[in-house]
């Protein structure tokens, strides 16, 4: 949509870099702006989850780029090849200070169970994706301030589950149906932030151990691997062992048998 945002006659937007070709452009932004999304991963931009918050995520990502990074449009945007219409400029503010207002008496969504959180989430960001208070650079803004929500509120969305272009459609009708679409893909892969900690530190240690299969650190000698490998066993035993707590003695079949009762 050429406007002000824009090199006459082009789609591209005004850039730090002069870039005017469209396919040197869009590998631009994805260079820098991707850059700053990474480090934002592990160190996010306190806030209250508000517009302040949104504007000062959005300056971050875009600064390397475009001299308005964080403020609000002054014209016309809707998303590409759809014809629906984002937020008018004059309302972005009051339909803001509305959307935040109702997430803040919400509490931000804390303290709420999987479905009621879901919802909670799907409603804002369709909400804020309908209001797209910037020229561009919206939806990667949006992406890291609602993980960021979610983390704060305890949950952490799985998205190796969740086609890109599926949410940004589901993000779509959200603008002229509801956020029902959001919904139904964040809720099935919802985790804990515990249960994420869990599965990261379990991922992290297959990883580690797939290199020791793949690179071999040092040669130790057999004897040691012997006796690593028989300690091993010796441990897989015990795990074997109908009576783990050593209360039986040997393992006897038969009905006069008897354990330890773990039913009181």
């Amino acid at each position: 949509m050429p406007d002000r945002y824009t090199y006459p006659g082009s789609d591209v937007l005004i850039n730090a870099f002069g870039v005017t070709d469209y396919d040197d452009w869009k590998q631009a932004e994805t260079d820098f702006i991707g850059a700053r999304m990474f480090h934002l991963r592990e160190h996010p931009i306190d806030g209250g989850h508000d517009l302040p918050h949104l504007q000062a995520i959005h300056a971050y990502r875009t600064q390397d780029m475009y001299p308005w990074g964080g403020e609000i449009r002054d014209t016309d945007t809707h998303p590409g090849g759809t014809g629906i219409a984002h937020c008018r400029p004059a309302f972005i503010l009051p339909e803001t200070e509305r959307v935040f207002g109702a997430l803040a008496e919400r509490d931000h969504l804390r303290g709420l169970d999987a479905d009621a959180f879901s919802d909670g989430l799907a409603w804002v960001w369709g909400e804020t994706t309908a209001i797209h208070p910037f020229r561009d650079v919206n939806t990667r803004s949006q992406h890291v301030f609602f993980n960021q929500l979610a983390r704060d509120a305890g949950w952490v969305i799985d998205w190796s589950l969740i086609p890109g272009d599926v949410f940004a459609h589901a993000r779509t009708l959200a603008i002229v149906e509801d956020h029902s679409g959001i919904d139904a893909l964040i809720r099935p892969n919802l985790l804990t932030v515990e249960h994420a900690a869990d599965r990261d530190r379990l991922r992290d240690r297959i990883t580690e151990h797939a290199r020791g299969f793949q690179t071999r650190q040092r040669t130790r000698d057999p004897q040691t691997l012997d006796r690593e490998l028989n300690a091993a066993r010796e441990r897989r035993k015990r795990l074997l062992s109908p009576d783990p707590f050593g209360l039986d003695g040997p393992h006897q079949d038969g009905p006069g048998r008897s354990g330890p009762s773990l039913g009181g």
